[in-house]
């Protein structure tokens, strides 16, 4: 009977495990990079993170989030865009953060690209809470890519976001200096 129980849970255990850990595999593409926290007495060290894409919003998505704010409101346009999961950052080493991106788009320039991610505001440090102010809802990442797939990038901790009709989300203000990210490459 005990093993007839462990057979059952190593057949569905192994699978769900590798969902868990594995989540990168199905990713569209990966970045890594060093994010440099605050500088100062006290700081930690750089930490490497990996931000892994899913999928990229597309200009139709982004009118009907512009849509969805104009008839039915800003807690609707919020809801809907909670319900998008496009990406997360993960740090390297497991301190438990996990930030879900609910836009990512990636954006030609003249020597390479612009990825902008959008994600709840939130604190990137676990021994503090994040003074939350309604104006600047959202947690921004914005890497600047060369052809090459390498380059750097901030962190917003606390911005705004604004929906172009373009069909293109931009950061409009934030309320504190962004965080570095430097050797920002593609993985995949």
């Amino acid at each position: 009977m005990e093993k007839q129980n462990k057979a059952r849970f190593s057949s569905w255990a192994a699978p769900v495990i590798c969902l868990f850990l594995c989540t990168g595999l199905w990713a569209q593409e990966e970045f890594q990079a060093r994010l440099f926290p605050d500088v100062g007495p006290g700081s930690q060290r750089a930490e490497k993170i990996i931000i892994s894409v899913d999928s990229y919003t597309s200009s139709e998505e982004v009118y009907q989030l512009i849509e969805t704010y104009n008839n039915r409101g800003y807690d609707q346009f919020r809801a809907v865009l909670r319900g998008m999961k496009k990406g997360i950052l993960r740090p390297i080493g497991g301190r438990g953060i996990q930030i879900i991106f609910h836009a990512a788009q990636s954006i030609p320039t003249e020597k390479g690209r612009k990825i902008v991610l959008v994600g709840e505001s939130q604190s990137w440090n676990l021994d503090s809470s994040l003074r939350y102010d309604s104006r600047f809802p959202f947690l921004v990442v914005e890497l600047s890519l060369n052809e090459k797939g390498k380059g750097s990038g901030n962190i917003y901790l606390s911005a705004d976001i604004k929906l172009t009709g373009q069909g293109t989300i931009e950061r409009d203000a934030y309320n504190a200096p962004p965080k570095q990210l430097l050797g920002v490459a593609v993985l995949k």
